[in-house]
């Protein structure tokens, strides 16, 4: 990207801004056991709604290529089934979260099925949570800006997105992620009024784009479409989800924070499918994944550029912290809970390291790591939606064995599946790894259910 003096300015204060955000929350008093993970259990409403809205966005290269290839039907699979999935959490569960008063999912699994259970959904936790894929999209950002080797830019990017956790834990997270909230809705509102003073209406676009651009289905099938439903339901049992619930202030602000959620949410999709139809458009041979930056380098002015710069940063960095700190909690506090001596502040420092090391390692060893944090997702969702969620409503309808044949079987059929596709065996049908493991999962505790009851 062709970057002017001022636009190198914003990109290095921004940095500057989050460092001192996050090493001046680490030097508030602690007020109790929880502040360290769980800031006091005293978030705020719009606390809650902004280290929410941020944090489940880090994925935004992925937005624009999805966007960028297929059109509208990117907003039907990545946003419609999110808002939806969110509006059955935060109605159904979100309270339920902070009424129990748990600060993490293994924690929660112990406690209704046992230890084994327990470090069961630890590992599955930590399968989703690995932040490997968005270190290296943070990494390709600052390699386009620099011009450093890839491993560098890892390094580097993974350093300032992570030092400040190690003091100020869960706080130094929410409001690293207030100020990332504000900064990646400036960028693409900024980025989507250039590219309309450029370009004109959308009415004047829309012929310049692929007919299947416009449609509900775009090119894609119905059951690829359908699958993300499915996968949206991750929801339930994503631990940024149930560490923020855990967090707030009182259930009530739990439940109104993620229904207030998907307000933002509609917003900033409508900013990244219209800039990434408008790139489509206007742009038409260029690579998919980085259509936002480029986008952003033919019609943003010096300063402009710069502040959109960082919102793209924000997004991924905003979702590389959140999931670092819920992994290294799963790691030095649920896994290596008795190898590790000391305070929960101790335990998770550790399980942070570690993880931040497995996370820059993963990145500079396997630049398919989005990929790979897709397949350990597909695999690891569907063996435990079904426990965590029965505790939401019944303590005792499942006992603790029947928690660990749910997780481990249907974990163990999505991976199957998974290597099937992998080796192109599909037996004559087209389905995601994930369908026939949440199948089992659903007609076997069905069935347990019954059973227990009867």
């Amino acid at each position: 990207m062709k970057l002017e003096l001022v636009d190198n300015i914003v990109i290095i204060s921004y940095f500057i801004l989050i460092l001192f955000i996050g090493f001046f929350t680490s030097k508030q008093k602690k007020t109790n056991k929880d502040d360290f993970i769980l800031a006091g259990r005293k978030l705020t409403l719009p606390l809650f709604i902004a280290t929410l809205v941020a944090t489940w966005y880090g994925s935004i290269l992925a937005v624009g290529e999805f966007v960028y290839n297929s059109g509208l039907v990117a907003w039907v699979c990545f946003g419609l089934p999110y808002y939806i999935a969110a509006a059955l959490f935060g109605s159904m569960i979100a309270s339920k979260i902070r009424k129990l008063g748990f600060s993490s999912i293994p924690e929660q699994i112990e406690y209704y099925y046992g230890k084994k259970a327990g470090i069961i959904a630890s590992i599955v936790i930590l399968a989703i949570t690995i932040p490997a894929a968005y270190i290296l999209m943070l990494g390709v950002i600052i390699q386009m800006l620099s011009g450093w080797p890839l491993w560098l830019s890892i390094i580097l990017g993974a350093i300032l997105s992570l030092i400040y956790l190690f003091t100020g834990g869960f706080r130094a997270d929410v409001y690293t992620n207030t100020a990332q909230f504000i900064l990646m809705f400036v960028g693409f509102m900024l980025l989507f009024v250039f590219s309309y003073h450029q370009f004109g209406f959308f009415s004047e676009n829309a012929p310049k784009l692929p007919s299947s651009h416009l449609t509900i289905f775009g090119d894609l099938s119905w059951q690829y479409v359908l699958s993300w439903y499915i996968i949206a339901f991750q929801t339930f049992v994503d631990p940024s989800f149930h560490q923020r619930c855990a967090a707030a202030k009182s259930p009530k602000t739990a439940r109104n924070g993620v229904l207030l959620s998907i307000l933002f949410w509609a917003l900033f999709d409508f900013l990244t499918l219209s800039t990434g139809l408008y790139a489509k458009a206007n742009l038409p041979n260029i690579q998919a994944v980085m259509s936002y930056p480029i986008l952003g380098d033919l019609v943003l002015p010096p300063l402009v550029k710069g502040i959109f710069i960082v919102s793209l940063l924000a997004v991924i960095m905003s979702t590389l912290n959140s999931y670092s700190f819920i992994s290294g909690i799963t790691i030095g506090r649920d896994i290596l809970n008795k190898y590790i001596m000391g305070t929960d502040e101790k335990k998770i420092r550790i399980g942070l390291l570690i993880s931040s090391l497995i996370g820059i390692l993963l990145a500079i060893t396997i630049p398919s790591a989005i990929d790979l944090i897709y397949k350990t997702s597909s695999i690891a969702i569907p063996g435990l939606i079904v426990p965590l969620t029965v505790t939401y409503f019944n303590k005792t309808v499942l006992k603790s064995k029947d928690s660990i044949i749910i997780m481990s079987i249907s974990s163990l059929i999505a991976l199957i599946f998974t290597i099937f596709r992998q080796k192109l065996i599909n037996f004559g049908l087209d389905f995601e790894p994930m369908f026939p493991a949440i199948i089992f999962a659903i007609i076997f505790s069905a069935i347990l259910i019954y059973i227990r009851k009867k």
